[in-house]
């Protein structure tokens, strides 16, 4: 790819790989920043899948013909992993893979500069791009992990560490990595701070972390949501930002807080001292669920709990849920998710 303003020395990425990742991505309705989790059925599910399967193990075929070895470099190969393990499957090679790990709070700043990302879309774009690659990856391909933030102290170790792995010589310049077009750094030490715990705990522990798939699967409206948002050219403003607002409304009323969902640990932060009493559906007499620093505890506790309100923190099934806690409660009834949309 040619070079820019943003990295005036050029890209490593192939720009038929890259295209290929495009037009499969642009298929299924995303393009490289949309929040969603890909699988190998959802990639299927693009009319141009087989199309571009057998394009590009011609592609990568040729290139193996001509060079012992291929290096390939697209970040779009993280969230589209399932797709290329296929096309891998088909070339008579040993794949190896240089994973590099760079602070997720220094990819975010760049994000926020070059794409007017603000800090929480770009950490929930950076954990689908990892936990892409920790839940896919086959554990059988060899791999190296290079942390970015050591190549600025060690660059030629890191070079021969990187060398030895890939049992290749380079001719390239020692002085290959410019501080100068390093616009953001950050301590590897230091924490993130954005996203939610278990995302931050599966940022620290990548590429050996465990994903939880059911988990990000919860999160589909308010990735729905942020993908609206930053899809129109003229509303940046974060989802956030409007679950906040949505929040200032209750923060003088007492609040029951229905639904122990990841929207909830939103809410949680924001109403802390509004909410009154947190239940959910699962939770029962004997036994009360402890999530986001407050126990939820079951329904029928909402006759015996005086409040103004109940917060619905559940996406969907919102007729159904109105039936369910109307037998409760005479005081209103508000969905969190209608800010969303």
């Amino acid at each position: 790819m040619q070079p820019s303003k943003d990295n005036p020395n050029g890209y490593w990425e192939d720009e038929l790989i890259v295209d290929i990742n495009e037009k499969l991505l642009h298929s299924l309705g995303y393009q490289w920043c949309s929040l969603t989790w890909l699988n190998l059925a959802d990639l299927r599910q693009s009319k141009l899948y087989e199309v571009l399967r057998r394009k590009a193990v011609s592609y990568l075929q040729q290139l193996l013909a001509k060079n012992k070895k291929v290096s390939l470099k697209d970040p779009r190969m993280c969230i589209l992993l399932p797709f290329w393990l296929e096309v891998f499957k088909e070339l008579d090679a040993d794949i190896k893979v240089v994973l590099v790990k760079r602070h997720a709070h220094s990819i975010a700043k760049s994000l926020l500069t070059r794409d007017q990302f603000d800090n929480e879309y770009a950490s929930q774009l950076i954990y689908l791009h990892w936990a892409a690659v920790a839940r896919f990856l086959p554990k059988t391909y060899p791999r190296i992990l290079i942390n970015y933030e050591e190549v600025r102290r060690d660059e030629n170790g890191i070079r021969k560490s990187l060398m030895s792995f890939l049992d290749v010589e380079s001719s390239v310049p020692s002085n290959l990595f410019e501080e100068k077009l390093e616009h953001h750094a950050t301590s590897f030490n230091e924490a993130s701070a954005s996203g939610f715990t278990w995302q931050q705990d599966m940022l620290m522990d990548f590429p050996n972390a465990n994903v939880d798939e059911y988990r990000i699967k919860s999160l589909a409206t308010f990735y729905y949501a942020l993908n609206a948002a930053y899809g129109r050219r003229n509303h940046r403003q974060h989802v956030i930002n409007e679950i906040k607002n949505f929040a200032d409304n209750y923060k003088t009323k007492k609040v029951i807080l229905y639904g122990a969902s990841e929207l909830a640990s939103i809410l949680i932060g924001q109403l802390s001292d509004a909410i009154v009493l947190a239940v959910d559906h699962a939770a029962s007499e004997d036994h009360r669920i402890a999530r986001f620093g407050k126990h939820f505890y079951a329904p029928h506790l909402i006759k015996e709990t005086e409040h103004d309100v109940i917060v619905v923190a559940v996406t969907g099934r919102k007729d159904e849920l109105i039936h369910f806690l109307s037998g409760y409660t005479s005081q209103p009834i508000t969905f969190a998710e209608e800010c969303l949309f």
